[in-house]
């Protein structure tokens, strides 16, 4: 195999591994993302959660929201 050749070749590869390691970096950043979002959805459904508990054990629980209101 001719030197140039081998060169060219391992450039190939370089350029191949660096657009493969981008790709992945982006991919791990949006899952980051991701991840983020879904953490800040959870603690928001646990603060309602305990907020639910708290008004059921005080006894001031909110009508459901599908119940109609009196005038129906």
């Amino acid at each position: 195999m001719p030197k140039h050749s081998a060169i060219a070749e391992l450039q190939e590869q370089i350029a191949f591994h660096e657009q493969t390691i981008d790709s992945l970096n982006n991919s791990v950043s949006q899952q980051q993302l991701d991840i983020s979002r879904l953490q800040r959805t959870v603690e928001l459904l646990a603060q309602q959660m305990k907020n639910m508990r708290l008004d059921l054990s005080t006894g001031q629980s909110a009508p459901p929201a599908d119940d109609k209101p009196p005038h129906y």
